[in-house]
């Protein structure tokens, strides 16, 4: 009796692992000291440039979308520009806001793009990659 419930217990947690969806890792970035550019976006209206830091005072200047374009046109090298996306609840929205900073950065001479989903705090290391294109 041990035996055959041993067994279907065997059987049953098989089942049920092969059953489980398997969900990609979650890649993490780690060049933040190689980044060129950081900027925190929300919406043209609202972006903050965390690399090289913009700010009044103690704290970090609100910039429209011009304005952080003419802080990236600044910046002598051009290797490698992040953006830092909120969460967005339509994958078209958030492909219509990577396309278009792909495009905006890379005409400005950036080799790399790379998008982060934004977590709390400042912190940029380790915050999960979204998408990398240019």
């Amino acid at each position: 009796m041990m035996r055959v419930s041993a067994s279907l217990l065997f059987v049953v947690l098989l089942a049920t692992a092969c059953s489980t969806p398997r969900t990609p890792p979650v890649v993490r970035f780690y060049e933040q000291d190689k980044a060129n550019l950081i900027v925190r976006y929300y919406t043209d209206d609202t972006s903050y440039v965390l690399k090289p830091a913009t700010t009044e005072g103690s704290f970090l200047s609100v910039l429209k979308k011009d304005a952080v374009l003419n802080v990236a046109k600044q910046q002598p090298d051009r290797q490698l520009a992040v953006v830092i996306l909120i969460h967005y609840t339509a994958e078209s929205e958030a492909a219509k806001v990577k396309d278009k900073w792909t495009n905006l950065l890379t005409e400005l001479g950036y080799q790399r793009v790379v998008f982060l989903h934004a977590l709390g705090g400042i912190q940029v290391n380790g915050l999960p990659v979204l998408a990398h294109g240019g």
